[in-house]
Parts: structure tokens; sequence; C-alpha cells
């Protein structure tokens, strides 16, 4: 997910808009990162990559609530940063990849072969039978002809 937001910054794609209160979406994430970075040396000395799993959450939680300040933010109230950088970039990032379609059932888009039967529960040729508890067997079967 880094490197897809690396590059999307990169790029200068951007969402088209911007919040007031926070600068353009490459600087924002400069920003953020580096304050996020800060506030973890000051915490722990350790750079925020090097804390336990249960410490960046701890960090991330604080960051949401707003408890985040400090001259490293420049200006960026990190509760904004959170809500309108982080989560939204993060979550259509992970989002976008069909490894995660598949854990929300999504078959994926249309195109490009489109959809063929478009009544409610009827599955395109292509398309997997789910796994029904006591019915396994049958989309197993199913499952092995749909390539």
């Amino acid at each position: 997910m880094a490197a897809m937001l690396d590059r999307r910054l990169l790029s200068g794609r951007t969402d088209g808009f911007r919040r007031a209160n926070l600068p353009q979406q490459a600087e924002a994430w400069r920003r953020g990162l580096a304050a996020i970075d800060a506030a973890a040396r000051a915490h722990d000395g350790a750079a925020f990559h090097e804390l336990e799993p249960a410490q960046q959450d701890a960090l991330l939680r604080q960051l949401q609530g707003g408890e985040l300040t400090g001259e490293a933010w420049a200006g960026v109230p990190g509760k904004a940063f959170f809500e309108h950088r982080v989560l939204p970039d993060i979550t259509s990032a992970y989002y976008s990849h069909p490894l995660a379609w598949n854990e929300i059932g999504f078959g994926g888009p249309a195109s490009p072969r489109g959809y063929v039967r478009m009544d409610f529960d009827r599955r395109d040729p292509w398309e997997a039978a789910e796994a029904t508890p006591g019915h396994e067997e049958w989309a197993f079967g199913e499952n092995r002809r749909v390539r």
C-alpha cells in the first residue's frame, strides 16, 4: 500500500479538491508522516516503523483523537489529517486490490467481459459458486469447471 500511495503522490494525481485546513495531498502526507514519526520518537525513542504493533495502534488512536500536536505538524491538524487523508487514501488503496474484493464478496468490475446475467442471485459462467454450509461439495464441483 505504501508503494501504491507513493506512486500516486509522485505522479501528482490527486482527488481534485482539498480541505481548506490541509495542504495539498502530497505535502499533507509529507508533514503528517514526519509528525507521526516525530511523535513516536518523542514517546518511545524509536521511529514509527520500529514500534511494536500495539504501540503503533496506540499512536494512531492518539492521532485519530486529535491528541498528537506539536511543531512537527507544521500547522496540519492531526485529526483532520487522519480523517481526510489517512482513512480515505489507505482504504481506497486497500479495496482497489482484487484480494480485498474477495473479502467483501465483490466479483470485480463488469469490464472487459461484461455481465451476462443481471437477475438477482444468478451467476455468470465465469463466476465462482459460493460454498455455503452443507453445500461445499456442490460448490467445489461447480468451481472446478469455472475458468
